[in-house]
């Protein structure tokens, strides 16, 4: 049972399910990002050791891995999340590759728990700016080895990402806002009801039940006739039609559990979306974030605009730069 009073609950909740990604796939053009991090990967000489800070299910950690695969020996490969995480286990499509990485769950950038000076490599996507930014760099600069690189995705406050955000935590909250999950309820309850005793009073009951559960999706579906991604939608509205189906299967306790795990993730989404969007950065905090490296010596920084094309839609920021050799 996850603790909603527990600040990372909604991290936690949504890293234990089958996804390797927080953010991607917006569309096609985010594969540009793939290239700019293997590029970064097969710069690294082999045997080095790499930091995923924020890993969450292991996106970046496995990118790093199948890079490692050509290189021998294979890059040492370690990921720190703050929520509770054990991607292998959950992420079935990509468990082979996070079995090569070392993860360490409950862990903060902030108070890395690795010696002065033990990674070749740091990198993040989309999560170092959830952290305290002037300490987490800090622990950066702290385990990186002298020659060291560092490469940050960071979220951009007028990025795309940010509005699929917006667009999403909207479309979460008028969801749990609406009858969906206790009509849900109901309408299991009515048809195990009906088929176990097969009265004319329970039949009538469930099938009333089922044109007012229709009538919840007609007004929701109503209310999103303009969505311009409807990816929350239509896979929440999916596996909510999927459980009446599975009544044959499953007794009334199980398919109620289902439903209220349904609505757990879904609110957890919804923090978490709401937590992405206040994450973002802009012009002045990004240039900040930068400062911060030069002041503890990092070389040869780098900041620019992370865009699907010229003058395509705004992935983000690329921030890079290297520790300085003693």
């Amino acid at each position: 049972m996850h603790n909603q009073n527990d600040g990372l609950w909604e991290w936690s909740v949504f890293w234990q399910s089958n996804q390797l990604h927080s953010c991607m796939p917006v569309n096609q053009n985010t594969n540009m990002l793939a290239p700019v991090w293997r590029g970064f990967f097969q710069a690294l000489p082999p045997g080095a050791k790499f930091l995923d800070l924020g890993t969450g299910n292991g996106s970046l950690a496995a990118q790093a891995v199948s890079v490692s695969e050509s290189k021998f020996p294979p890059f040492s490969i370690h990921g720190v999340d703050l929520a509770d995480i054990e991607p292998s286990r959950y992420v079935a499509s990509a468990d082979k590759l996070l079995a090569e990485v070392k993860f360490h769950p409950r862990t903060a950038m902030e108070h890395l728990p690795f010696e002065a000076q033990s990674f070749d490599a740091i990198g993040s996507q989309y999560a170092i700016e959830y952290s305290n930014i002037k300490e987490s760099v800090g622990e950066v600069f702290r385990v990186l080895k002298p020659g060291g690189q560092v490469r940050f995705l960071l979220h951009a406050n007028d990025g795309v990402l940010k509005d699929r955000c917006r667009q999403q935590y909207e479309q979460a909250q008028t969801i749990l806002a609406s009858d969906l999950f206790p009509v849900t309820s109901e309408l299991l309850a009515a048809l195990v009801q009906a088929e176990s005793t097969n009265t004319q009073e329970a039949v009538q009951y469930a099938e009333a039940l089922i044109l007012r559960m229709k009538n919840v999706f007609d007004v929701l579906q109503q209310q999103f006739s303009t969505a311009e991604d409807r990816s929350l939608i239509d896979n929440l509205f999916a596996a909510i039609r999927r459980l009446p189906g599975l009544r044959k299967s499953h007794n009334l306790q199980a398919l109620t559990k289902m439903s209220e795990d349904i609505q757990l993730l879904l609110r957890a989404q919804s923090k978490r979306l709401q937590a992405m969007q206040q994450a973002a950065l802009d012009d002045t905090k990004v240039n900040k974030m930068a400062a911060q490296l030069r002041l503890l010596k990092f070389e040869r920084i780098s900041l620019e605009r992370a865009n699907t094309a010229t003058g395509g839609p705004c992935l983000g920021y690329w921030l890079s730069g290297e520790k300085p050799l003693l």
